[in-house]
This record gives C-alpha cells, sequence and structure tokens, in this order.
C-alpha cells in the first residue's frame, strides 16, 4: 500500500470509491508525517459531511484512490501479528529441542510471547464481533434489496411501471447486491481465519518437551472421548 503524499496529493478533489466500487465522496484534505506518508485524509462524503480516516486505509487501486474498510485493515494486521508469533515460537521451539538455546532464554521468551498472544486474542475476539455485527447489517440490507426487487418485479408485471423504469431500477439494486454480498463473503471469511488463529494459539508459549516413548499395551482399549465440548463458531453463507 503506497500512502506516500507526492501519489495520493493529486486525488485531491476527486472522487474515493469503496474496496467494492462505491462511489463514497471527494478526498478534501490531507496530512502527512515528516517522512511524506500520509497520516489521514478527509473526505466529504456523498451526504454533505465530513470524515477524516487514517492513511493507512487508503490505497491507490489502477486509476482510482480507494478507502478500504477499517474492518479489513483491523482484522488484516490482527492475522498478520497472530501469524507472525506463531511463526516465531514454532522456531523458538525448534532451537530449544535442537539444543541452541537454553530452558532459561527459552522459557523468558515464551512468557513474552504468551503476554503478546494474550493481548493479541483479547484485540481479535473484539473484531470478530464488530466483524459479526457488520455481516449482520450486510444481511439486513440484503434482504432489504431483496424485498425491493421483487416488488418492483410485481409492479413490472402488473403494467404499474413500464419496462425502462424497471430496468433501471433492477440494474442499480443487483450492483448494490453484488457489492453487499461480496462484502459479506469477505467478512466471514476474515472471521473464520482470526478463530482459526485463535484455536492454533491456544499452546502458544508453552514450553514443548519430547514425549516419552509410548508403551503399547495388548490388553484391548476403550475408545472414549474427553473433554468438554469446544464453542466452535460457524459460520454459514447464505448464496
Amino acid at each position: 500500500m503506497d500512502s506516500s503524499m507526492d501519489r495520493i496529493k493529486r486525488f485531491i478533489g476527486k472522487t474515493v470509491y469503496n474496496t467494492y466500487g462505491r462511489e463514497i465522496g471527494r478526498l478534501v484534505g490531507l496530512t502527512s508525517n515528516i517522512k511524506g506518508d500520509v497520516d489521514s485524509v478527509s473526505l466529504e462524503l456523498g451526504h454533505g459531511e465530513f470524515e477524516t480516516y487514517p492513511g493507512k486505509q487508503v490505497s491507490i487501486e489502477g486509476d482510482k484512490l480507494v478507502l478500504i474498510n477499517d474492518w479489513s485493515v483491523e482484522s488484516g494486521e490482527l492475522a498478520k501479528e497472530l501469524d507472525l508469533l506463531l511463526r516465531r515460537d514454532r522456531a523458538l521451539n525448534e532451537l530449544y529441542s535442537s539444543g541452541d538455546i537454553d530452558e532459561a532464554t527459552c522459557n523468558r521468551l515464551k512468557e513474552q510471547y504468551r503476554n503478546v498472544r494474550d493481548s493479541l486474542l483479547k484485540n481479535a475476539e473484539e473484531t470478530v464481533r464488530k466483524l459479526i455485527f457488520r455481516s449482520q447489517r450486510l444481511e439486513e440490507q440484503i434482504k432489504l434489496l431483496q424485498s425491493i426487487m421483487a416488488n418492483n418485479k410485481m409492479h413490472y408485471t402488473s403494467g404499474e411501471i413500464n419496462e425502462e423504469e424497471y430496468c433501471l431500477a433492477n440494474e442499480s439494486i443487483q450492483k448494490g447486491l453484488q457489492r453487499f454480498i461480496q462484502e459479506k463473503k469477505d467478512i466471514e471469511e476474515r472471521m473464520n481465519s482470526l478463530i482459526a488463529f485463535r484455536d492454533t494459539a491456544e499452546d502458544l508459549g508453552e514450553l514443548k518437551r519430547e514425549s516419552a516413548p509410548v508403551k503399547i499395551s495388548s490388553q484391548p482399549v476403550e475408545l472414549t472421548k474427553t473433554g468438554g465440548s469446544r464453542d466452535i463458531v460457524i459460520v454459514k453463507m447464505e448464496p
């Protein structure tokens, strides 16, 4: 994501779009730091109000300036941080197992990793709640558009509106549906990704030791399920 002042300032006064191609307003101002990176952008929104957003939420895509959804930036950063922490923890386990690092140093680093993990997972839970709320809002919008489209079809079939009026309205509704459905799909993918990281990170920061050989008994063994049920979140995507 290029957020340099020189590249973004040329969009001042021009239309800004969201990730799904919808026009959301015009760029009317920006601020930058001493390095020339954009710290924030100010937009005049379609309804006439003005808002300021962090510079990390803007991206140049082709010849357009795009404002990335805050949930996308937030969940993306969390996913990267969790992934890096998991990779570092695995690397530490390998170093400890191979004798390249002593137990005291390993334990000290493991404690640091656990603290970071707990903080990240707390943030991830809050982000998932935000994503769920946004997904529910999108579902409401999708149902509303589907209802409007069905109502328009009834009016067209009954001759109350002509074909041109029906087609113009339907085209707009279809574009809206595509945007909402795609955003809902992206949100649910991010939610599932964060939930998967949460489950994977449960043992992160624990000192891994070599397991003792398992003695196999010749006596028949009865398999039983142990442990309680897990809080599994299932995200269902409607077509």
